[in-house]
């Protein structure tokens, strides 16, 4: 997995403002602000759950330059060796074995 992360470079960052991404169950989610150069990207990552109702999600921002894009990949492959993935899929019966 430690090439997990080799498509984001300083350029991938101007497809969009917004970019969600999963490896598995490992979620991640990237905004960027400003201008090449000059602007910021802000990281999360969380659990296997949508973005909005993730109560664990961790967040760091780095410069959207060469080194700051450097420093995120070092970051997200951190936290994918801290939190760890697996295929993903949908539990079933439910965890709580349908009883909410």
């Amino acid at each position: 997995m430690d090439k997990a992360f080799d498509f984001l470079t300083l350029d991938f960052f101007t497809r969009a403002a917004v970019f969600p991404g999963s490896l598995g169950t490992f979620r991640y989610r990237f905004q960027r602000t400003g201008w090449m150069g000059g602007g910021e990207i802000q990281a999360w990552v969380y659990e296997n759950v949508c973005f909005e109702l993730a109560k664990d999600a961790e967040t760091e921002t780095f410069p959207w330059t060469e080194e700051g894009v450097a420093a995120l990949k070092a970051w997200l492959g951190q936290k994918l060796a801290e939190r760890g993935t697996e295929p993903y899929r949908i539990p079933y019966p439910p965890p709580d074995g349908g009883n909410a």
